[in-house]
């Protein structure tokens, strides 16, 4: 299976790692948070999905949307 790639910027690293550790958040900006905490640190799209419950799908469209806009499109979108 190809991996899907991703590093995070410098400054999003901190901010997403607060994110997932603060405050209520609805299921959906969670499970995108952590996809984008595990593609930064290289863990397999079969062990995310495993874990997380999400389809590959799920996985493809988080990564593009913080490429295409940003972390905080990628969480909401």
């Amino acid at each position: 299976m190809r991996q899907t790639e991703l590093v995070l910027s410098k400054r999003d690293r901190p901010a997403l790692d607060e994110f997932r550790s603060q405050g209520m958040h609805m299921a959906r900006e969670l499970n995108r948070a952590h996809i984008l905490a595990a593609l930064d640190r290289k863990i397999p799209e079969s062990q995310i999905m495993d874990v997380l419950g999400v389809g590959r799908t799920a996985i493809w469209r988080t990564r593009a949307a913080y490429l295409e806009g940003g972390l905080t499109f990628a969480l909401q979108t």
